[in-house]
């Protein structure tokens, strides 16, 4: 009867094969984790930044207006606009402008300046409330006292450099109605 001893047999030095073999799996699926943790940070920030710019110039109301009993901002109608260039002073635009490119500058993976940055903004200023439309089939978000909505598109890079990326950022703000 022959004995099967070749199942049993190990060699001095087999676990630090399958060590050397399982590695390189491990560190990528480490560093896997690092980057994409580090793309949702990296997200968020820019959507805080962004979330702040919107809620900043929203509150840049006609104080005229207020007086007289009404809500609106300083703005003179609707307006959708791309960027911040010819942002006029004192407006609700050049308030969030303001805000964002300062946000901005904290914020690490973006691949353009932070004024670069700001001029891929679409901006929707609704002095009286309205409809703001975004990109990429998100639901219209409707208001009825003045509001402030935003999109954006930055050029983005990772903490490992694995691939520019663009996600699509979206963030809308209104003033809180004042009265019964």
């Amino acid at each position: 009867m022959m004995r099967r001893s070749w199942l049993k047999h190990s060699a001095s030095g087999q676990s630090l094969v399958l060590v050397g073999l399982m590695l390189p799996f491990l560190l990528a699926l480490t560093l896997t984790a690092i980057e994409v943790g580090a793309r949702y940070a990296q997200r968020a920030e820019i959507e805080d930044a962004l979330k702040q710019a919107t809620r900043s110039a929203v509150q840049a109301f006609d104080y005229a207006a207020f007086a007289g009993g009404s809500q609106q901002l300083r703005q003179t109608g609707a307006a959708s606009v791309t960027g911040c260039s010819g942002a006029t002073a004192r407006s609700a635009r050049a308030l969030a402008c303001a805000v964002l490119t300062t946000n901005l500058a904290s914020v690490g993976g973006v691949l353009e300046t932070p004024a670069q940055t700001a001029a891929r903004v679409r901006w929707t200023f609704l002095p009286r409330g309205g409809t703001c439309t975004f990109p990429n089939g998100r639901a219209p978000v409707t208001f009825t006292t003045p509001a402030v909505c935003a999109s954006l598109t930055p050029r983005m890079l990772g903490l490992l450099g694995w691939g520019i990326w663009t996600p699509q950022i979206d963030a809308a703000d209104t003033l809180d109605r004042i009265g019964g």
